[in-house]
This record gives structure tokens, C-alpha cells and sequence, in this order.
């Protein structure tokens, strides 16, 4: 009987190896498919978590848009799918940007029973003469009776005036009710806050008077932001960007609409002033 050989080495056989191998590669696509499972489940939590985006963020990432350009020195572009076919007030290069229904409130006493006597504004309805009495007319005479009947309600507050018809251009603001409308032109208000979501509080004067209003509806920052460029780029708001819902910026993003602020005002401490002598 024939002997082991010499000269030649035994390996082991190779089937412990390749099946060690194999489990190997079966554990390693198992945790492969675990993490993406993981990475997905992560990503539609985070999605859940994430508010949706409404028609009224689109107004607002349209207004920053406006903003933006407006800070460039560009012409904004229109931004309302519907613009009414409102003629322009206040000379060449003017440019309807949007319009929106809206309502306009007034700080006053009583319930109404105020009304100023019918006199100057279009067709002389009520709603004109109680915005426009001083400030395009000063003509209207107040009836006493009816305001010693609205002295008797003390509690003063904003109160309904009128349902509107609003549109923004880049020179002023048009509101239009049944009795007609009226040209607001920026370079006439002294005044523009928000003081909510789709509501801000404007004041305007001329030579005849002034008036004070506030005005709710869709497109209320597009007046601010827009007066703010022409006569006020300090504005608190507009440099502070509190007209805008905290994080909005960073919401826009993670929806996937990213706001330009590159021309936006910034904030930016004045001196100290000199000592006075």
C-alpha cells in the first residue's frame, strides 16, 4: 500500500471560506437595505413634520420676489393670475402688479350709525365719504344727530367699513367699491404697518387732509414691501423681515422655493451720536 506523498501540502478544504464569504455578503446587502428603509423612514417623517405649501405662501414667495427686484432697481414683474383692468393714476411706467378682493375697517365708535352727510366721492356713497371725507374732499358735513347718536357707544375699534376690490401697481394702490374707485398713490401715504397676516394699517395725506385705514387682503405685504422701497427702506418690518411668518424663509427652502435676499435691507446699527456740547 502506497504512502502519504512527500513534498506535497494539505489545504483544508475551501467551503467554510466561501460560505463565511457569502454570509458576509447577505448581511451586508441586509444592512444596506435596513439603512435606505431607515434613511426613507426619516424622510417622510421629516416630510410629515414639514408644513405644506398653501396659495398663500406662493403670495408671499411672490411679494419677496417683488421685494427683490424692486431693491435691484428692476420693475417687478405682475404677480395675481388675475389683474383687473384698472386704468393708471399716476403717470408713464406704472405697472399693475395684482389685485385682490379686501376689506377695509376704520377706527371708530358706534356700530355704523355714523355716517358722515353724502357729499364728495364719485357717486357720494358713504363708504367714500367716511375714508375720503378730509382727505379728497373736506367738503362733507357731518350730520349731529347721527354722531351725537354714535357719541353714546364709547367703545372705540376698527370696525367694517366696505368690502373692496384692491390692485397694486408699482406707483399706489386703487380700491374700488360700488360707489367707484380711488387712486392712492405711494408718494401720499405717511404710513404703512402690517399687523397680521394679509393686514396692514396705512395712513395718506395731501393738502386737503388725511386718512387712516386698515386694509385686509391677499396681497397687503405687496404694499408694504413696495412703499417700503420708494420712501422708507429703513422700514422696522422690511429690515427685520417680521412681515413675513418666523422661518418662512427656511420653509420656502426646504419646499423647494428659495428666496433671493441678496439685495435685501439688513440691519445695520447706527454710531453713537457726538456727545452734545
Amino acid at each position: 500500500m502506497a504512502g502519504p506523498r512527500r513534498g506535497l501540502i494539505r489545504r483544508p478544504p475551501k467551503t467554510d471560506e466561501v460560505v463565511t464569504i457569502k454570509v458576509r455578503e447577505i448581511f451586508d446587502i441586509v444592512d444596506a437595505r435596513e439603512a435606505q428603509a431607515a434613511s426613507e423612514r426619516l424622510a417622510a417623517e421629516r416630510a410629515a413634520a414639514r408644513p405644506s405649501w398653501t396659495g398663500q405662501d406662493f403670495v408671499w414667495w411672490n411679494t419677496a420676489a417683488v421685494l427683490t427686484a424692486a431693491r435691484a432697481g428692476r420693475r417687478p414683474n405682475p404677480v395675481s393670475p388675475i389683474i383687473d383692468p384698472v386704468r393708471g393714476s399716476f403717470g408713464s411706467g406704472e405697472c399693475m402688479l395684482a389685485s385682490c378682493d379686501a376689506e377695509l375697517l376704520m377706527w371708530r365708535r358706534g356700530d355704523a350709525t355714523y355716517n358722515p352727510s353724502r357729499g364728495f366721492f364719485l357717486a357720494g356713497g358713504p363708504v367714500g365719504l367716511a375714508l375720503t371725507a378730509a382727505f379728497f374732499g373736506g367738503q362733507a358735513v357731518v350730520n349731529k344727530r347721527r354722531r351725537r347718536a354714535a357719541a353714546a357707544d364709547a367703545v372705540e375699534k376698527w370696525r367694517h367699513l366696505a368690502n373692496a376690490r384692491v390692485t397694486v401697481s408699482t406707483h399706489g394702490i386703487y380700491i374700488g367699491t360700488g360707489e367707484g374707485i380711488m387712486p392712492v398713490g405711494y408718494h401720499e401715504v405717511q404710513e404703512v404697518a402690517s399687523t397680521g397676516p394679509g393686514e396692514i394699517v396705512m395712513a395718506a395725506s395731501n393738502a386737503k387732509g388725511t386718512a387712516r385705514w386698515k386694509l385686509r387682503g391677499q396681497w397687503a405685504e405687496l404694499i408694504l414691501v413696495l412703499w417700503s422701497v420708494l420712501y422708507m427702506p429703513e422700514h422696522p418690518q422690511v429690515v427685520g423681515r417680521t412681515w413675513l411668518p418666523q422661518g418662512w424663509l427656511d420653509h420656502a427652502a426646504a419646499n423647494g422655493y428659495p428666496v433671493d435676499t441678496s439685495t435685501w435691507p439688513r440691519f445695520s446699527p447706527n454710531p453713537d451720536p457726538p456727545p452734545l456740547p
